[in-house]
C-alpha cells in the first residue's frame, strides 16, 4: 500500500511538469525573504526613504516585480509603501503595486504552465467536474471564489496566482476578484506601516483581523466543498443517463 501511494505521488508530480517546482518556489520563497529583508534593510530601505516621493515610480516597478515573481511577500511591499509615502498615498501605491504584481505573476504562470493542469484534470472526471463548477459556471461565482480566497490569510499570494493561472481563469474575473479580495489586507498593512517610525517586519495586523481571516478561510472551504459536491452529483446524474 505504501509503495502504491508513493507511486501515485511520483506520477502526479511527473504529470504536473513545471507546476510542482513552481508551487514550491511561490510558497516557500516569500517566507524566506522576510529574514533577508529584515537583516539587510539598512542597505535598501534608507536610500528609498532618502529619495522620498521621487522614488515612487521605481518602488511600484520594483515592488510589483518582486511580489509578482514571488521574491518578497506582499505584506512587506504594503508595509514599506505606508512607511515611505504615508497612509493615503502609501495605501494607493501599495494596492496598485500589489495588483500589478498579481497580474504579472498570473500572466507569467499562465505562460509557463499552459494547459498542463487542465490536461491532468481531464483524465480525472471528479477533478474536471470540480473545475467546471468553480471556474466555468459564470463570472459571479468565479469572482466570488477569488475574492474569498484572496481575503483568506491562509492562501499565499503568489501560490494563489499560480493556482488560478493553472486553472486558466479568465483575466477579467481574476483582476476583479483579486482587487476586491486583496484591498482590505493591503490597505490595512499600508496604514499600519504609515504609523511606524522605523521599519519593523515583526508588526502585524491585530487579532480581530486575524480572527476575521480565519472565518473567511472556513467559509471559503465550505463553499468550495458545497460547489464541489454539487458538481460531482451533476456529473453522476449525466453519466447515469
Amino acid at each position: 500500500m505504501k509503495h502504491s501511494m508513493l507511486k501515485r505521488v511520483s506520477d502526479t508530480i511527473r504529470e504536473a511538469g513545471a507546476l510542482g517546482p513552481l508551487a514550491l518556489f511561490t510558497v516557500g520563497m516569500p517566507a524566506l525573504a522576510i529574514p533577508i529583508l529584515a537583516s539587510t534593510h539598512a542597505l535598501w530601505f534608507e536610500p528609498m526613504r532618502s529619495a522620498g516621493v521621487s522614488f515612487l515610480p521605481g518602488f511600484v516597478v520594483l515592488g510589483a516585480v518582486c511580489a509578482g515573481l514571488s521574491l518578497v511577500p506582499t505584506h512587506a511591499v504594503s508595509l514599506v509603501a505606508g512607511l515611505l509615502f504615508g497612509a493615503t498615498l502609501g495605501s494607493a501605491v501599495a494596492l496598485f503595486t500589489v495588483m500589478l504584481g498579481a497580474a504579472l505573476g498570473f500572466g507569467v504562470s499562465r505562460r509557463l504552465l499552459g494547459d498542463r493542469l487542465l490536461s491532468m484534470w481531464a483524465q480525472r472526471p471528479r477533478a474536471a467536474a470540480v473545475h467546471r463548477a468553480l471556474v466555468q459556471r459564470g463570472a459571479r461565482r468565479t469572482v466570488s471564489l477569488t475574492l474569498l480566497i484572496r481575503l483568506s490569510p491562509v492562501m499565499p499570494f503568489a501560490g494563489t496566482n499560480l493556482l488560478l493561472a493553472a486553472a486558466r481563469m479568465r483575466w477579467r474575473d481574476f483582476l476583479v476578484g483579486s482587487s476586491l479580495g486583496l484591498a482590505p489586507r493591503v490597505l490595512a498593512v499600508a496604514i499600519l506601516g504609515a504609523g511606524l517610525s522605523e521599519l519593523d517586519f515583526s508588526q502585524s495586523l491585530d487579532r480581530s483581523w486575524m480572527f476575521a481571516g480565519v472565518l473567511v478561510t472556513v467559509v471559503t472551504l465550505m463553499l468550495i466543498g458545497r460547489w464541489a459536491r454539487r458538481a460531482l452529483n451533476e456529473e453522476l446524474i449525466v453519466n447515469a443517463r
